[in-house]
């Protein structure tokens, strides 16, 4: 090895982007053979989604022979079983048409770290949202509830959560490393994430609730992340110094209102977090080269709203600059609403004709089938893999020490009308919090709702449900497993009419609701939403 070897090496991705790996000591000199260990990894976290849902269950789960485990909690048998790991005939690791990789992507190693699970419900209909993949479930475009303004239960999407938390992010990370506490994918060609909400002075928590920026081009994205100082064009911490200054003095004056030194408070905030971009960028040392193809040479081509292949090149690209960000610390927390159809027809009207059965429901369901089948494995599996090859300080992978999910707007019909379970799958550990490698199902089979005993001869791969555990539940999870201290977010309450400051309080993470005649079968799950769940934890 050359003695001029930078104190990093790096491993050149398939889309040209380069994904750090840690340093590797023994292969350079002798003396550096004496270094001390890289320091640990801290936790990382990704989410993806699709929207509409209406997704069969027989499309989307495993077959239920999986599920050849018991274990009792809350009232019910939690069955469970391990996932296959071995390619079929196709040379694809296949759960379900939905949960189909190919092989070389999915490896049994790989697949052995992935979790399918049924029973997480959201037991009412959250209708059109945005905000209830990760939380903010008064981030619905009609209203939460009928008769309840969902502007007064507006929250922090969990990703901006963790992105503010106090114990997410270290004082070293904050100084050395990190430019962006969290980072947006674009569903396709847009400037904002409606997945990803967050006051608008995140800091002190207050403003409003606002959707964050969001990034349809690596390039871009690449700046955003390793070259911060260059959208302040030529700010520096001598300027900044002087507009507090000028805050300051403002904020002592006689006649200003309590409105608007909150105002000046967000501002001061935001410039704040800017002085700490440059001086973190300023001190940056091995950043690497920017990727070599640009991700617009395929979303701005005319055929990209129907090929499939140049939909999955894209993928590569966004995925590779995830694993960068992870593996570099520049960023650990990642969200992506993903419309990108992997459709290899043009459906203009994808809403009506897909998400609303236009094009009659079994041709509209093998569409949702391959929309949803593409987010699988060319993002959630793809992010995966791409971590799972990056080897961290304890001997580990990067995904070992990351929880990577996929959630879709809604059940098995679309604006989840008389469903209740909420599907999601997830890859890595979380840090050794998850136990990896099952498909489970946390529903209580001894009752069954019969809501859409009517359709089942026209959706024949449509199930009818039983109450699980609640969604909420799996967002608090989400916090123990990245160490955030059940005080920090433990302050919710139920949705009702007289707002927050008067309704309930309650576990987990979220505002809690459920169908008022279905509450007696969630009676046992409650007060259980803040506690380790069952099989795919220690608990």
């Amino acid at each position: 090895m050359s003695k001029s070897m930078n104190r990093r090496m790096f491993l050149r991705g398939a889309g040209g982007a380069t994904l750090a790996i840690p340093f590797l000591p023994s292969l350079t000199s002798r003396a550096f053979a004496q270094d001390p260990q890289p320091p640990p990894v801290g936790q990382c976290f990704f989410a993806v989604s699709t929207d509409h849902g209406d997704l069969w269950n027989g499309n989307l789960y495993p077959n239920d022979n999986v599920l050849i485990q018991t274990t009792p909690y809350a009232g019910r048998d939690v069955r469970f079983g391990q996932l296959p790991t071995v390619a079929d005939q196709n040379g694809n690791v296949a759960w379900s048409p939905v949960l189909t990789a190919n092989a070389q992507k999915m490896t049994p190693g790989l697949a052995s770290k992935f979790n399918v699970l049924r029973g997480l419900d959201i037991p009412w209909r959250i209708s059109h949202h945005f905000g209830g993949h990760l939380g903010n479930f008064a981030g619905n475009e009609q209203g939460v509830l009928p008769g309840v303004c969902g502007t007064g239960f507006t929250v922090p999407t969990i990703d901006q959560f963790l992105a503010y938390s106090p114990s997410f992010y270290t004082e070293a990370d904050r100084t050395n490393a990190m430019t962006q506490r969290s980072f947006c994918v674009a569903g396709e060609r847009g400037s904002t994430c409606d997945m990803s909400m967050n006051h608008t002075a995140p800091s002190a928590g207050v403003g409003s609730v606002v959707m964050q920026k969001a990034f349809d081009q690596n390039w871009a994205l690449f700046r955003y992340l390793f070259q911060p100082a260059s959208d302040y064009f030529g700010i520096d911490s001598t300027i900044i110094d002087r507009v507090k200054m000028r805050f300051d003095q403002l904020k002592r004056h006689p006649r200003i209102s309590r409105g608007d030194i909150v105002r000046l408070d967000q501002h001061v905030e935001s410039m704040f977090e800017v002085e700490r971009k440059i001086q973190v960028s300023q001190a940056a040392q091995n950043i690497p080269p920017r990727p070599g193809t640009d991700s617009n040479l395929y979303l701005y081509h005319h055929s990209f709203p129907h090929d499939p292949h140049e939909n999955a090149l894209y993928c590569d690209l966004m995925t590779d600059m995830i694993a960068l960000s992870f593996s570099t610390g520049v960023s650990r927390i990642a969200t992506w609403p993903n419309s990108i159809r992997f459709s290899s027809a043009l459906i203009n009207d994808w809403h009506g004709q897909v998400g609303h059965s236009g094009f009659g429901s079994s041709v509209a369901q093998d569409w949702a089938v391959v929309y949803n089948q593409g987010t699988f494995e060319h993002i959630l599996v793809g992010l995966a893999a791409k971590l799972d090859g990056i080897q961290t300080h304890d001997g580990q992978t990067l995904l070992d020490h990351s929880l990577l999910m996929q959630t879709s707007e809604a059940g098995q019909v679309t604006h989840h009308s008389g469903c209740v379970n909420y599907p999601v799958i997830t890859a890595g550990r979380g840090g050794g919090f998850f136990n990896t490698g099952m498909f489970v199902d946390f529903s209580n089979r001894n009752t069954v709702y019969r809501d859409q005993a009517a359709v089942l001869d026209v959706k024949p791969g449509l199930a009818l449900e039983s109450p699980g555990l609640l969604y909420n539940q799996f967002l608090a999870n989400i916090l123990l497993a990245m160490d955030i201290p059940v005080g920090e977010w433990e302050h919710f309450t139920e949705f009702s009419f007289d707002g927050p400051q008067r309704s309930t309080p309650t576990k987990g993470y979220g505002y809690f609701h459920v169908d008022p005649h279905r509450a007696a079968d969630y009676a046992l799950a409650k007060p259980l939403m803040s506690n380790p769940i069952p099989v795919i934890t220690g608990a």
